[in-house]
């Protein structure tokens, strides 16, 4: 490594930061090479228009660096343009991360924790010398946080709030009074909202690696020792959905959440039925072909892009 960028990496920890934002940025350029359409058909909204990427918080630059590091900012730019889009909002000098459907976005925050952000997900991002904030406003994000027992990281969803204890952590917003948490590695302590009472008796149970919870407007429930349960819902990290015994309704829900194409179920009886299987996130028209295979149910397109699911021996 160059002495005076090892010397710049050494003098400010957001130096570092900066450096490893850059360097995934130019990893992203080198995967849309090898981008192409999961079905056997684009998406029509695919390369729709995006929002612009907006300014981030860096750290100060060499000029020797400058030229260098404003090239990688560019072909960053690029790349989020395709998965996501970031906007910076002076609301409570916040930073909002945002992805729409069909995108999946990691992200280094300036103290170097990597974020995962699923599709449809927005976080406003809060850092102050008391404490670094994240609140999950919607949607599904993984943590690996950097560890500082001086400058605690927390995730807040719903009046919850997750405290790394130095971890990997996902936490996921399921609807607006439903959270579930799932550590990967360490663990993290839940502080619920006020009102909240524990199945287990604790009102603040820490979490290890391979426990989940879920967190209710009254209740928390956590399950020990769930690591494979945690591994088949975080498959959204490989791209991939992973039903087992999920209703129709709940897969639709999944799907919808990563694509522009949306799927309709137009009969109520459909909602229920039980299905099982492993998709890949994007590949929306093999999920329909699968379901007229093994329930004889019948799809249409639809306005505006849609999907629209009849049960069989419908007109």
């Amino acid at each position: 490594m160059d002495a005076d960028l090892a010397a710049w990496l050494l003098e400010d920890p957001r130096h570092r930061a900066a450096y490893l934002r850059l360097a995934e940025a130019w990893a992203r350029t080198e995967r849309l090479g090898r981008l192409r359409p999961p079905d056997a058909e684009p998406d029509p909204d695919l390369l729709a228009p995006t929002h612009a990427s907006a300014t981030r918080m860096r750290a100060p630059i060499r000029p020797r660096l400058r030229r260098q590091a404003a090239g990688a900012l560019a072909v960053a730019a690029a790349a989020a343009g395709l998965m996501t889009w970031w906007n910076f909002s002076a609301r409570g000098a916040a930073e909002v991360l945002r992805t729409g459907p069909n995108a999946l976005s990691r992200v280094i925050l300036s103290d170097g924790t990597v974020v995962t952000l699923n599709a449809d997900t927005e976080l406003l991002v809060r850092f102050n010398r008391a404490a670094r904030t994240v609140v999950l406003v919607r949607g599904e994000a993984q943590f690996k946080v950097v560890h500082n027992s001086r400058w605690p990281f927390q995730v807040s969803a719903d009046e919850h709030t997750v405290r790394d204890v130095g971890t990997v952590f996902d936490v996921r917003r399921e609807d607006a009074r439903t959270v579930q948490i799932f550590v990967r590695r360490g663990r993290v302590a839940v502080l619920p909202a006020a009102g909240t009472s524990s199945a287990s008796g604790h009102g603040s149970p820490v979490l290890w690696a391979g426990d989940e919870a879920v967190l209710t407007a009254h209740h928390v429930m956590v399950r020990h020792d769930a690591a494979r349960e945690i591994a088949r819902q975080l498959h959204w990290l490989r791209r991939r959905l992973n039903f087992r015994g999920e209703t129709l309704g709940q897969a639709v829900a999944e799907f919808n959440r990563s694509n522009y194409r949306k799927i309709i179920i137009t009969d109520p009886t459909l909602m229920r039925l039980r299905i099982g299987g492993t998709f890949r996130i994007l590949a929306v028209h093999s999920f329909v072909a699968a379901l007229g295979h093994s329930f004889n149910i019948r799809a249409l397109p639809g306005p505006r892009h849609t999907i629209l699911l009849y049960p069989s021996g419908t007109q």
